[in-house]
């Protein structure tokens, strides 16, 4: 059963444009548009996304995607986070013990003046006067400590698979990106499923991994990818799965057309990807 659509957050999409029924839907997405990163996290997060937060701990999510495939990177398929996603990372305080202080003081009357230079010869017979408590002068003024160090938020990792137009031809792709960067694999089908424009793919947690899967239709499920260290310290409010499109090249922005007697600027080329049986534990 597909998860509920009130639960979804979206990004980079209008909020009404989420769908009402999860099970099947499409997403748009424009051209220059991505979820990737370099270093030093360095993120690019242009593509729309549909994600959800979990009330118990993730175990798996499969769907399968399909589209008009046409230009190079055309993508789409299933992501998840382990930490703040794209455009939600925010600024902590964290606690950290400030270094031992030494508080200097000044009058207010040598606060207004500048400091005079004695003369080296009379500076080593004149004695240093401290003024004595009962001197009645006017107590240091007493400051606080100081603030404490903000520390912004580690950038989360994050893992993406589904399937990618590449080489004129459809591929199985993953990239698994952590705070240095993001690496990306592409798994060539097989021959008996080349030609075909959808495919099913499915990440699973299995102890602190992440293991990545596509379904082979003649074969099953054929293991893609395991990410070792996906949910190693990680928090299980912290992860949060979801859908994403996008169409990363850039050319094929507008359209010059001349029909009618006028020239006119026609919109950019929108890849839909197509959704179906969308399932998250």
């Amino acid at each position: 059963m597909p998860p509920a659509s009130t639960s979804f957050t979206p990004l980079n999409i209008p909020n009404d444009v989420v769908p009402e029924w999860m099970g099947s839907f499409t997403l748009a997405a424009s051209p220059n548009t991505d979820l990737w990163r370099k270093p030093p996290s360095r993120d690019t997060s242009t593509a729309p996304i549909l994600y959800t937060a979990l009330r118990n701990p993730f175990i798996a999510a499969e769907v399968t995607v399909s589209a008009d495939w046409e230009l190079e990177w055309d993508q789409g398929g299933l992501v998840i986070f382990a930490g703040a996603p794209p455009g939600q990372i925010t600024a902590v305080a964290t606690a950290i013990d400030p270094p031992n202080i030494v508080e200097l003081s000044l009058d207010d009357d040598s606060a207004t003046t500048s400091p005079s230079i004695s003369e080296p010869s009379s500076a080593y017979n004149t004695p240093i006067q401290t003024p004595s408590p009962e001197s009645g002068s006017q107590s240091p003024r007493e400051r606080g400590p100081p603030p404490p160090y903000v520390q912004p938020v580690p950038a989360a990792k994050w893992v993406k698979v589904g399937l990618e137009f590449c080489n004129n031809a459809c591929h199985a792709t993953s990239v698994v990106a952590n705070s240095d960067g993001a690496d990306w694999s592409l798994s060539a089908l097989p021959p008996h499923h080349a030609r075909r424009l959808d495919l099913r793919v499915k990440i699973e947690r299995i102890g602190y991994a992440l293991w990545v899967w596509y379904e082979d239709e003649v074969l099953g499920w054929k293991k893609l990818r395991e990410v070792t260290w996906f949910f190693w310290g990680v928090e299980d409010k912290a992860v949060r799965v979801g859908v994403y499109a996008s169409r990363p090249a850039n050319f094929g922005m507008s359209v010059f057309d001349r029909r009618n007697g006028g020239g006119q600027y026609v919109g950019a080329r929108n890849l839909c990807v197509d959704f179906e049986g969308l399932e998250i534990f």
